[in-house]
C-alpha cells in the first residue's frame, strides 16, 4: 500500500531531512529569522490567503467533492483532517510552546509581520495547519494517478506549511512535526484509502 506512494514519502522524507538538519545547524530562532528574512506586499498577500488551504480549504474541496459524488476522495480527505485533529490538539496541549511572536518578543528581536494576521501567542507545538495541509495533499495524492501529480501535491503542502512560518505563527520545528503528523494521519487511513480505490 505504502509503496504506491512512494514519490510523495521518498521526496518528503528527504526533504524533511534536509530541513531537520537546516534546523539542528542553525537554531530554532536563528532558522526562523533566516526563513522569515524576506517579505514582499505580493507575498503577504499570497501567503496570508495560501495558508488557508490549512485552514477552511480541505473542508471545502470535500464538500465540493461530495457535491460532484467523488465520495470516495472526500471520505479520504475528512477522515485525514479529523485524524489530524485528534493527535495535534491534545499535544498542542500538554507540551503549551509559546509562539514565534512571544518568543522573539522577549528576546528584543524584530520580526516582519503581515497586515491583517493576528499573531497567536501559545498551542505552537506541532503546527496544526500544517498538520492540516499534509493530510489534505497527501490524501489528494493517493487518488492522483501520475508521479508527478504527487510530487505537485507534495509542493503545496510544503509551501503551506512554509507560510506558517512566513506569517510568524509557528517556528520550523512546528512545521516540521506537524507535517508528519498530517503524514501519519492518513497513513493511519492508508488501508480504508486503498479499498476506497478499489471501489467501482
Amino acid at each position: 500500500m505504502i509503496k504506491s506512494e512512494k514519490y510523495f514519502l521518498l521526496t518528503f522524507v528527504g526533504i524533511w531531512i534536509a530541513a531537520l538538519l537546516f534546523l539542528l545547524v542553525v537554531g530554532k530562532v536563528e532558522s526562523h529569522l533566516l526563513l522569515n528574512s524576506y517579505h514582499t506586499d505580493i507575498l503577504d498577500t499570497f501567503f496570508r490567503y495560501f495558508t488557508q488551504v490549512g485552514g477552511w480549504v480541505p473542508c471545502a474541496v470535500a464538500g465540493v467533492l461530495l457535491v460532484f459524488k467523488k465520495w470516495r476522495v472526500a471520505v479520504v480527505i475528512l477522515a485525514g483532517q479529523l485524524t489530524a485533529t485528534l493527535i495535534t490538539t491534545p499535544l498542542k496541549r500538554i507540551i503549551r510552546a509559546p509562539r514565534p511572536s512571544v518568543v522573539l518578543q522577549e528576546l528584543g528581536i524584530q520580526f516582519p509581520t503581515v497586515e491583517g494576521v493576528d499573531l497567536h501567542t501559545t498551542l505552537s507545538f506541532p503546527s496544526g495547519h500544517t498538520s492540516a495541509v499534509f493530510a489534505f495533499c497527501f490524501a489528494m495524492a493517493i487518488f492522483c494517478p501520475k508521479w508527478w501529480q504527487k510530487i505537485l501535491c507534495l509542493l503545496v503542502a510544503i509551501v503551506g506549511g512554509y507560510s506558517r512560518i512566513y506569517l510568524s505563527q509557528h517556528f520550523l520545528e512546528d512545521v516540521l512535526a506537524g507535517s508528519v503528523v498530517g503524514i501519519v494521519a492518513v497513513l493511519i487511513l492508508m488501508p480504508l484509502a486503498m479499498k476506497l480505490k478499489t471501489i467501482k
